[in-house]
């Protein structure tokens, strides 16, 4: 061996010497214990950073108020108390560290409007209580007509339940007066008014009763009719003035009872108002509008056949946009006219004729099941009379009722 191996071997004889047996074993034991006591430190630190959020979770639930109770309610069974209870304890927040949003207030029942146009089913109507069933006690006239083309007019007088024809074949549409006394129809282009036992007498040449029929004042001193151009006929003096030129297109006029307002039908089906001589108007929501939005039932009312005392309501055969008008005289429906909405009768069956007088009363004919009733409305809408209508007029038309 060279000189420099037995150095290096001395001085490996020297360290073995030196180091003690335990060394070795004793740092292994120290390094040990220091990385667990590291170790515990750092599992202490996480539990009691865990326990703080958890502390903190908790601090930042709802705290929901204990709601006070009424004197009334301090009987309360415990069964309700422990139940309203336990559901408090349950509650628990969407996620830790939100805040939970407030609870909504109770919603209070509001009642919820049917959409336009919307005609209840048969029998979910509440019906009214009359004051009278006796036919008797509809006192005045009702008057219908024959359906055909030249129909008779027929007068009902329910307080001795005669009927007689005070029009036969008529030849176009008529007006019945007020007082029930006069008819004013058209023939041959002639205006002319009938009365009980007396012969027509003509009123007007170059008449047109397609568009219009004679129609006469509340008070039953004027007739709205249709030559070129609407006008309105003073009986006693002869004298025709031309409605305003803004209301020249109108169709159907109709007078409320108070004389202020004029209800008339527009060409595509829809309704104005118009005070009485006034040039312009305003249009009846709804009715023959053709948007979906403002009319998404597709209704129209193409002939007004009554208006009440104050122009608020108008009776009218309900249609659809599109319809023809062809025999639709006789109406079936009221509307409101200041919202366009139909108004729901308290009568049983199906509304077959409805008209106003010029007092506001109104006179609504039903079928219910084939049994055909007359019920009469005040103008405060209370049912004063509902009877059986005679069976010598069931295929007749509800044309006017009178007073």
């Amino acid at each position: 061996m060279s000189a420099e191996h037995d150095r290096l071997r001395t001085s490996l004889h020297d360290l073995a010497d030196v180091a003690e047996p335990t060394d070795m074993y004793d740092r292994a034991v120290h390094r040990s214990r220091r990385i667990a006591r590291r170790e515990a430190l750092v599992g202490t630190a996480a539990a009691v950073l865990v326990l703080v959020v958890l502390g903190s979770g908790l601090w930042r639930l709802p705290q929901h108020k204990q709601a006070e109770v009424p004197a009334a309610a301090a009987g309360s069974t415990p069964a309700v108390a422990g139940a309203s209870a336990a559901a408090s304890s349950s509650s628990a927040p969407a996620a830790s560290g939100a805040t939970a949003a407030a609870e909504p207030p109770e919603e209070q029942a509001v009642p919820v409007r049917p959409p336009q146009g919307y005609e209840p089913r048969p029998g979910k109507t509440r019906t009214a209580k009359p004051k009278s069933r006796a036919l008797a006690d509809l006192t005045g006239h009702v008057f219908y007509a024959e359906r055909d083309t030249n129909p008779d007019v027929v007068r009902f007088s329910p307080a001795t339940g005669d009927s007689e024809v005070v029009l036969p074949d008529a030849p176009s549409s008529v007006g019945i007066s007020p007082d029930g006394l006069r008819i004013a129809y058209v023939s041959d282009g002639k205006l002319l008014v009938s009365a009980a036992g007396r012969e027509a007498e003509q009123m007007a040449v170059d008449v047109v009763a397609t568009e219009q029929a004679p129609v006469w004042s509340p008070q039953g001193d004027r007739l709205l009719f249709a030559a070129e151009a609407p006008g309105v006929l003073d009986v006693e003096t002869g004298e025709v003035t031309p409605l305003p030129s803004g209301l020249a297109a109108g169709q159907h006029f109709r007078w409320s009872g108070d004389g202020s307002t004029l209800v008339y039908a527009t060409s595509y089906c829809g309704l104005k108002l118009a005070t009485d001589n006034a040039d312009t108007s305003v249009s009846v929501p709804v009715l023959g509008a053709t948007q979906t939005k403002d009319n998404p039932d597709g209704l129209a009312a193409c002939k007004p056949t009554s208006v009440d005392e104050t122009g608020r309501r108008v009776t009218v055969p309900l249609q659809t946009t599109g319809e023809t008008t062809t025999g639709t005289d006789t109406a079936d429906a009221i509307v409101d006219t200041s919202t366009g909405e139909l108004e729901d009768l308290p009568v049983r069956g199906t509304v077959v004729g409805a008209v106003f007088d010029a007092e506001g009363n109104l006179l609504v004919r039903t079928d219910d099941d084939g049994k055909r009733v007359l019920s009469l409305f005040g103008p405060d809408n209370t049912l004063q009379v509902q009877a059986k209508e005679p069976a010598s007029v069931r295929d007749f038309d509800l044309l006017a009722y009178t007073r």
